[in-house]
């Protein structure tokens, strides 16, 4: 678990004190005023049961003190007869990326989720983001489940997202320290870099194990490679996904990162 000795993590509830969490906007995602959720937002959702937490600086005693300079944010949600939790937002300033603040942060949603008698939490994110990959599903166990293709509407890049699904009964605990997968040796690779490039997707495999190559880095990559990526992604994900694959874990061969999909794994 996240050390605690340099944060302290607590819910918010009073307007005043969320409109620090408009500008955590800003300085994690460097969002213009028109794309900021305002701080009325998380005062409503917080009201009628969502989570709205933020991480504080500790003192020496061990008290929140200073600003907030984190936070997390969901809501309860429901569809065909189920019930869970739906993680909107969690940002950080960048010098505390790294702190282990972003793990305990999520832990203490799904503490106050595990509350409300709700057992999974659910959130979206960019699967050319290999660093988010790792902690999502690596870090934190939590499995892709379902890819979504323009999930919103943007004038560049188009926002793809994975949808996961992290199980959060008492027993679930950091994945840092469990041995990680022989996937890259046994796995069927069903997409591989072609230079800086993605290659051909294959969409007919049928076993086990595969693997979906993701760059380290993909935004730092010249035009038009993202765009190439981002397509490559939303062909293979996509369809092993559909077929009943979940993505349980990133691995590392050398400097290079694959998606582990396993067939009928268990969310």
């Amino acid at each position: 678990m996240p050390d605690f000795s340099a944060f302290v993590i607590r819910d918010l509830h009073t307007a005043q004190e969320m409109v620090v969490l408009e500008d955590l906007q800003r300085a994690a995602w460097g969002y213009s005023d028109t794309e900021v959720h305002p701080s009325n937002i998380f005062r409503i959702h917080a009201h009628v049961g969502g989570v709205v937490a933020a991480a504080f600086p500790a003192s020496p005693e061990g008290e929140a003190s200073g600003e907030a300079f984190g936070f997390v944010y969901g809501f309860p949600a429901y569809r065909d007869g189920r019930a869970w939790h739906h993680s909107h937002m969690l940002a950080l300033r960048p010098e505390w990326r790294g702190s282990g603040a972003a793990a305990a942060l999520k832990y203490h949603q799904a503490q106050r989720a595990r509350e409300m008698n709700l057992d999974t939490v659910t959130w979206t994110f960019d699967p050319l983001v290999a660093r988010n990959a790792r902690f999502n599903l690596g870090k934190l166990g939590a499995r892709a489940v379902s890819y979504h293709p323009e999930w919103y509407a943007t004038r560049g890049l188009p926002a793809d997202r994975l949808m996961v699904e992290w199980q959060i009964g008492e027993s679930a605990t950091e994945r840092a320290d469990r041995p990680r997968p022989a996937a890259v040796v046994g796995g069927r690779r069903v997409l591989e870099a072609a230079g800086l490039g993605p290659g051909t997707p294959e969409l007919s495999a049928d076993v086990p194990l595969l693997l979906a190559e993701v760059p380290l880095d993909a935004f730092s990559l010249p035009a038009p490679l993202p765009l190439a990526w981002r397509l490559a992604l939303r062909q293979v994900l996509g369809q092993y996904l559909t077929v009943g694959y979940v993505i349980s874990d990133l691995v590392r061969e050398g400097e290079r990162a694959f998606y582990l999909l396993e067939a009928g794994a268990s969310v």
